[in-house]
């Protein structure tokens, strides 16, 4: 006659394997989520650098572009805030200008 186990202890195992399973799902969810925050990282310091390239680039060519500058004296005052005026930060751009406003 062939001896099994009582039906407590194949619960017991089988509850401790599910224990251990649930354990390892979620040190895997841990693991996809710490992934999936340094792509997302990765991938905003991709688009900052590329923002100040381009940021660099207008600014370098902005006395000589004349589109540029027409461009920028359009949109920029909107994008300014109080604090951006306080600094002058537009009188910087264009020493000899008014902002425009409207």
């Amino acid at each position: 006659m062939s001896q099994s186990r009582p039906p407590d202890d194949k619960v017991k195992e089988l509850a401790k394997k599910k224990a251990r399973r649930q354990s390892q799902r979620t040190q895997l969810d841990a693991q996809i989520a710490t992934l999936d925050a340094r792509r997302r990282l990765s991938q905003k310091k991709n688009e900052d650098r590329l923002k100040w390239l381009l940021g660099t680039l207008v600014f370098d060519n902005l006395s000589a572009e004349p589109a540029l500058q027409s461009i920028v004296r359009r949109d920029l005052p909107e994008r300014l805030t109080q604090r951006d005026r306080d600094r002058g930060l537009w009188q910087i751009l264009f020493p000899d200008a008014q902002e425009d406003r409207s």
